[in-house]
C-alpha cells in the first residue's frame, strides 16, 4: 500500500469515517435481531411452564380417578354416610353427603361431594366439556354440578427457583345407568370435569377438561 493513503496530512475529501447515521442503522437492525431472539425465547418458555402444568394437573387428576375406581361399588361410590372427619368450614361438607373421600397426596385428603343420580332414564352429567366460562350451576341436569375446590397447590416452575399455586376444582357426577329392561345391571357412570388455572405472565390461564369411565360392581 502506498505510504500516501495512510498518510494523515491527506486532504480532509480522502478520509473515510462511519457517520452517525450508519451507525445508528446498524444498532437498529442488531436490536430488531435481538428483539426476535427474546420474543421467540418468551413464547418457548410459556409453552414449556403451559406443558409442565398440564402434565402436573392432568397426572393429579389420573391418579384421584385411579382411586375412585378402586373404591367400594356400593358403599363408598358414593358415600351416603356421614364422614366425621370431613370437613365443616368454610364449606359444611361433613353433613352434606353423598360425598367421595381421596387423598390429593400424604398431607391432605378431599371429599368430593357428587350429583347422584338413580334415574338411568335422565342422566345428569353432561356429555359434553363446558366452556372454561361456564358457572357450576348450569352445568348439567338438575341443579347443576357441585363446585368442589382441592386448594392452591403449589408447583415449581420450570426453572426450579420458583413456584406458582395450581388452583383445581372438580365437578363430578355419578349416574346409575342400571336398566333390567335393557339387561344392564350395577353399572355407574363416572363423570369428572377439571378446571385449573395458573398465571401466564400477567394474565391468568384457565383449562377445564372432562373424564368418563364406567364402574360395575362385578369389578370388585
Amino acid at each position: 500500500m502506498s505510504p500516501l493513503a495512510t498518510s494523515p496530512h491527506l486532504p480532509r475529501r480522502h478520509r473515510r469515517a462511519v457517520t452517525l447515521i450508519e451507525v445508528m442503522v446498524a444498532l437498529f437492525l442488531l436490536a430488531t435481531v435481538m428483539l426476535g431472539f427474546l420474543t421467540a425465547f418468551i413464547q418457548s418458555r410459556r409453552s414449556t411452564e403451559a406443558s409442565v402444568l398440564n402434565a402436573a394437573c392432568t397426572s393429579l387428576v389420573y391418579g384421584l380417578i385411579e382411586q375412585m375406581k378402586g373404591l367400594s361399588y356400593t358403599d363408598l361410590m358414593p358415600s351416603f354416610t356421614i364422614d366425621s372427619d370431613a370437613p365443616s368450614s368454610p364449606v359444611n361438607v361433613r353433613d352434606n353427603p353423598p360425598y367421595i373421600r381421596l387423598r390429593v397426596n400424604q398431607d391432605l385428603s378431599v371429599w368430593l361431594r357428587v350429583v347422584n343420580s338413580t334415574n338411568a332414564a335422565a342422566p345428569l352429567a353432561p356429555t359434553t366439556t363446558p366452556s372454561p366460562t361456564a358457572a357450576a350451576g348450569a352445568v348439567g341436569g338438575g341443579s347443576g354440578a357441585i363446585d368442589n375446590w382441592i386448594g392452591s397447590i403449589p408447583l415449581s416452575s420450570v426453572t426450579g427457583t420458583a413456584s406458582q399455586n395450581l388452583n383445581l376444582n372438580l365437578w363430578v357426577w355419578v349416574d346409575n345407568l342400571s336398566n333390567v329392561g335393557n339387561d344392564v345391571s350395577d353399572v355407574k357412570r363416572i363423570t369428572v370435569i377439571y378446571t385449573y388455572s395458573y398465571a401466564d405472565g400477567r394474565t391468568t390461564r384457565t383449562v377445564r377438561n372432562r373424564e368418563v369411565f364406567l364402574r360395575t360392581r362385578y369389578e370388585q
